[in-house]
């Protein structure tokens, strides 16, 4: 298959904002793709994704490669081009289609991409991975050139989200949507799924160790419409550390680390590893990885950030910060997959692991009503963790699905009254609208950023908070956009911690976007000093920690990454003060 098809479908999806047409494009092009073979499908498949963005090609890498396809000996015209239209990838469709005449050359595949992406995962030089993508880029159209930087760039950004494109697929193979989405869930990757459902064997989806399948995700309780039988629940005490994924596979034993991005993380935690190593048979386990204290007590997940994206911690380090693992559900055990089974009956299994090992398993609490309900959330807030999650007792392990059958009870800190100082644009099905916001609040008389929020309003406000975006931009590159703060959001969070990520030195947990105030001015939003209060009352009650870093972390500070906020959890302050007075600011 021509690699000039997919484009002419993503470019179709881009333009359209209706969902149906969205799916209707890439299930055309999924579907000429698998007559070119397996190979090509799943290339189709990771390219309208997104997925190339992971091979790590960067901006001036990118640029260097288009401007060699141009044939010029700098890229002045490419960064020209790209401030002015906001996208390299929008950048090289100009340039390329000004060149008269057009080169002359043998279309570009399909096959040619997966070729280029295989070198690019295999290459050990920039300069061989350059060469990858000018090799691609010399053969590509004006068209193709933009897809293939935007895929390359991570700025696709047409609204195919894995929804959509799982979408695409039942519809291209004539598949039952609730049969991909379960495969989709055992397998964990759609390029597969999509291979699985072309050959009719979605049914073979399962779970194998080793290949780390996506995670059972709860609701939070406030968004639950129906009411709660209490009988059929199970309450667990919500861990303040990294969910993840043991697995104990092949011959010789090996273990595995999967985080909730899917990530391996095994060399991260190597105590964890050792701690598996010993055992016999297949296993997969889900939990939490805490930091813990000398006695035994999970210490707040702000311990546990010195550990996170760290590759082979320290003697050091590991000392300072040690780990362990605490499971809550075993998937599975030997040769046995449970996750059809129902919890009581995992459960049982997992208990069972649990003496073998001796290995840390969550405590169950029975809940009867909501008394008894508020009595174990009030047990758990001063065992130092965030909350509860219920469970159904005769719920199978639904991989990847957010449903009824395990529910979130939180409770939020505070509010915050904060201003927007940049806006950015949305990926899937909000990729043609400016739905993340950065918010700040007042240090004297100037504004720090605190967090970033993109959840919470109504899809009418964010098109009315686009336009009003898209004309207060004072600075753009690429989707982000730095605006006149003049739109106030009324935010509610889950705890604040400290961080240097923003000038304010606190982020925000969670946060997410209560209302617009349109009856409060950028000068009325509330003050640092409100921020570091309620983080003091945090730290009062136990649930954040004020201390310098690690000694291991403070010798390495340059090298120190943020994990993404997908894998974090978090601690909410259960005193929160008034808020400071506020004064007009000129």
């Amino acid at each position: 298959m021509q690699f000039a098809r997919l484009c002419e479908a993503l470019d179709a999806a881009r333009s359209t904002s209706s969902r149906n047409a969205k799916v209707s494009a890439i299930a055309s092009a999924l579907e000429i793709a698998a007559a070119s073979g397996v190979g090509p499908l799943r290339t189709a498949v990771r390219v309208a994704l997104g997925d190339l963005a992971r091979l790590g090609m960067g901006w001036r890498a990118l640029s260097g490669a288009l401007a060699a396809r141009l044939g010029e000996t700098d890229d002045t015209r490419i960064i020209e081009a790209s401030r002015r239209l906001g996208d390299l990838g929008d950048a090289a469709e100009e340039l390329i289609s000004q060149r008269t005449p057009q080169d002359a050359k043998e279309p570009l595949s399909l096959a040619d991409v997966q070729t280029m992406v295989d070198g690019l995962r295999t290459a050990s030089s920039r300069a061989r991975r350059a060469a990858l993508v000018t090799t691609a880029l010399g053969r590509s159209s004006a068209l193709e050139a933009k897809f293939l930087v935007k895929a390359l760039s991570g700025e696709l950004r047409i609204g195919a989200a894995p929804g959509v494109v799982l979408l695409a697929i039942a519809s291209a193979f004539h598949s039952d949507e609730a049969d991909v989405r379960r495969a989709y869930g055992l397998v964990a990757d759609l390029a597969e799924v999509s291979v699985l459902a072309f050959e009719k064997r979605l049914a073979e989806a399962n779970v194998v160790p080793g290949r780390a399948l996506a995670f059972m995700l709860a609701t939070p309780i406030e968004t639950v419409k129906s009411p709660i039988d209490f009988s059929l629940l199970v309450a667990e005490e919500k861990l303040d550390g990294v969910r993840a994924q043991v697995h104990v596979h092949g011959v010789p034993r090996q273990v595995t680390i999967f985080a909730r991005g899917l990530e391996r993380v095994t060399e991260s935690f190597p105590e964890v590893a050792e701690a598996f190593a010993a055992f016999a048979t297949d296993l997969v386990l889900d939990g939490e990885i805490l930091s813990i204290a000398a006695d035994g007590r999970p210490r707040p997940f702000q311990a546990l950030q010195a550990r996170l994206n760290r590759k082979k911690p320290s003697p050091e380090l590991r000392s300072e910060v040690p780990v362990c693992f605490v499971a809550f559900d075993v998937l599975v055990r030997g040769d046995t997959v449970l996750v059809d089974k129902p919890w009581h009956e995992r459960r049982l299994q997992l208990e069972e692991v649990a003496r073998e090992l001796g290995l840390s398993i969550k405590e169950t609490a029975t809940v009867t009503d909501q008394t008894t309900l508020d009595a174990e959330f009030d047990r758990a807030r001063k065992n130092g963790n965030e909350g509860l999650v219920l469970k159904r007792r005769d719920a199978p392990y639904e991989a990847g699905k957010r449903g009824q059958s395990w529910l979130k009870v939180k409770k939020a800190t505070a509010t915050l009254d904060v201003v927007v100082t940049a806006a950015e644009q949305g990926h899937g099905n909000r990729a043609a609208v400016i739905s993340d916001y950065t918010f700040a609040v007042w240090k004297d008389d100037a504004l720090v950023d605190v967090g970033k929020a993109y959840s919470g309003l109504t899809d009418a406000e964010i098109d009315t908070l686009s336009r009003h975006f898209t004309a207060s931009t004072i600075e753009q590159r690429g989707g982000w956009r730095k605006v006149v703060p003049d739109v106030v959001l009324e935010v509610g969070f889950d705890g604040i911690q400290r961080s240097d990520r923003h000038p304010s030195g606190f982020s925000l947990r969670f946060p997410r976007i209560l209302k617009i105030r349109t009856d409060k001015t950028a000068e009325e939003c509330d003050t640092l000093e409100t921020v570091e209060a309620l983080f003091r009352a945090q730290v009062a009650s136990g649930h954040r920690e004020d201390a310098a870093p690690p000694i291991a972390e403070r010798a390495s500070k340059a090298k120190t990454k943020v994990a993404p906020s997908s894998q974090l959890s978090l601690f909410e302050a259960e005193v929160t003060p008034e808020r400071t007075s506020k004064h007009p600011r000129r």
